[in-house]
């Protein structure tokens, strides 16, 4: 077999869970094989392992998992190689055929600022949801790092210490700790419409959706009831980007080209928006949010519970894949209007799956095959504190029973976590969120959490028995059947 030299990219929107698993996953896959790869993941921590010049120039194939778009120069980087576009929640099940299938796979990567060409066909960067995923990965250290100072404060004032403020007489650092953290919810919104609009339109989108949706959002500058929330983030987000994009795309003479980037485009871009902002889009949205709260707010406990019902039955379904990104981004958005209530079922639902896998097998273990069991400490470990992903290898191995037991237990967990009133101030460390006070109450997390999992492990068993005695049975059939036709072939 030819050995290749290989260059990856991995990232997905929260960058915690896939951006590594995959990673790892492609580097051992390739190694016994006796390929060379060099992978690259653009992750929560920023991007590790950049590729260097020289290993892009050398590399037979180049492999991009993505869960989020890579920006224009990004891409210029791989102009002319052999590339395999996949996206991330892909990979992990294709792992052990796409190094068989290099040559089939790839594609001839031909690009240029506006976009990039695969062959003779010309591709869009990536979907509305990638753009809008990019967005929210850059906004969650703000939020992460906001709530656990606003968290920290709280903990702080129950152990007794001060809390005043300068009109008080003084700013206490219990005061100062929480006024720093709730900028990180104040600059949350502007940030996620900055990074969508970059997505698509690269740097010079930025600075104009960044400073459009921190306007939109600020209700005494617009006059209105509400700030523009989420719903500005995503509007101007995409409507910048996609606006900047095609500005973009008129062919100047390379003289004034940057003179565009950094000043031209900027300026009409934020006095376009900053227009339609203040007459006609901020009122409009600002009045959709205010409506949209304020039906959440009163909606009746009827109406509630078969809305968590859904949001946690998709929060388990595919175990952070697309229909999970979209409850949790429902859910997530509603942070920056403090209304915490959605969010906690994230909190308590998205750790459900792996956790509830990890203890089955080691339970249970003969309903599972020595590879599940091999991760089932890990599954428990990363689940508890990170993410849903590691539930993912369970479900490949047993797609019916797995998922059906997920999307029903999380489904249940998400009524658990209405019913007992539980709220999640932001994102964090899973299980000892309520430790933090990103949780609250507590004893109700661990309460819900239990249920969750408990639900879990028992339709994992239930359904999984009832997988086996049906392949049982179909066996026996099946060897009846052909006895059958071998008693008729002796008789003949």
């Amino acid at each position: 077999m030819e050995k290749y030299k290989i260059v990856a990219i991995t990232n997905c929107p929260a960058g915690i869970a896939h951006t590594y698993m995959v990673a790892e996953a492609f580097e051992k896959r390739a190694r016994e094989l006796g390929h060379e790869i060099h992978v690259e993941t653009q992750g929560a921590s920023g991007v590790e392992n950049r590729l260097t010049d020289q290993q892009i120039e050398e590399a037979d194939y180049v492999i991009l998992a993505m869960g989020k778009t890579l920006t224009d120069s990004e891409r210029a980087r791989f102009n002319g190689k052999k590339v395999i576009n996949m996206k991330v929640s892909d990979a992990l099940k294709e792992v052990k055929t796409i190094f068989d299938h290099l040559e089939e796979r790839s594609e001839h990567f031909e690009g240029d600022k506006h976009a990039v060409k695969l062959g003779k066909q010309q591709t869009p960067q990536g979907s509305i949801m990638s753009h809008l995923m990019a967005g929210i990965s850059a906004a969650l250290p703000f939020v992460i790092g906001g709530g656990v100072l606003v968290a920290m404060a709280n903990v702080l004032m129950r152990f007794g210490m001060a809390y005043t403020s300068f009109d008080d007489g003084g700013a206490s650092f219990a005061w100062i700790m929480e006024q720093v953290g709730y900028l990180g919810f104040k600059f949350m919104i502007p940030i996620m419409g900055a990074y969508i609009a970059n997505s698509i339109g690269d740097k010079p989108a930025l600075a104009p959706a960044f400073i459009i949706t921190y306007f939109a959002n600020d209700n005494t500058m617009l006059g209105t009831e509400s700030g523009c929330g989420f719903f500005g983030a995503i509007f101007f987000g995409l409507t910048i980007g996609y606006f900047v994009k095609w500005i973009k795309g008129f062919n100047y003479p390379q003289a004034v080209k940057s003179l565009m980037n950094l000043t031209v485009i900027p300026f009409v871009t934020i006095l376009l928006f900053g227009s339609l902002t203040f007459y006609l889009v901020g009122p409009f949205l600002g009045g959709l949010m205010s409506g949209m709260l304020n039906f959440l707010n009163g909606v009746p406990a009827e109406f509630k519970l078969p809305l968590a019902f859904l949001i946690g039955a998709m929060l388990a379904f595919d175990m952070g894949g697309p229909i999970n990104k979209i409850a949790w981004f429902f859910c997530f958005s509603l942070v920056a209007e403090q209304v915490y209530i959605w969010y906690a079922i994230v909190g308590v639902v998205a750790s459900v799956p792996p956790v509830a896998a990890g203890l089955a097998s080691i339970i249970w273990p003969k309903m599972f095959s020595k590879e599940e069991r091999d991760t089932a400490v890990s599954a428990i470990v990363v689940g508890a504190t990170v993410a849903t992903e590691p539930a993912i290898p369970f479900a490949m191995a047993d797609p019916i029973p797995m998922i059906t037991a997920n999307t029903l237990s999380g489904g249940l967990t998400g009524v658990v976590t209405i019913l007992l009133g539980i709220e999640r101030l932001a994102p964090g460390i899973g299980v000892f969120d309520p430790l933090l006070g990103l949780m609250t109450p507590g004893w109700a997390f661990y309460v819900a959490y239990a249920f969750g999992v408990a639900t879990n492990i028992l339709f994992i068993v239930v359904f999984k028995n009832i997988r086996i005695r049906y392949t049982m049975k179909k066996m026996a059939q099946k060897s009846i059947d052909e006895s059958g036709i071998q008693g008729e072939i002796v008789k003949e």
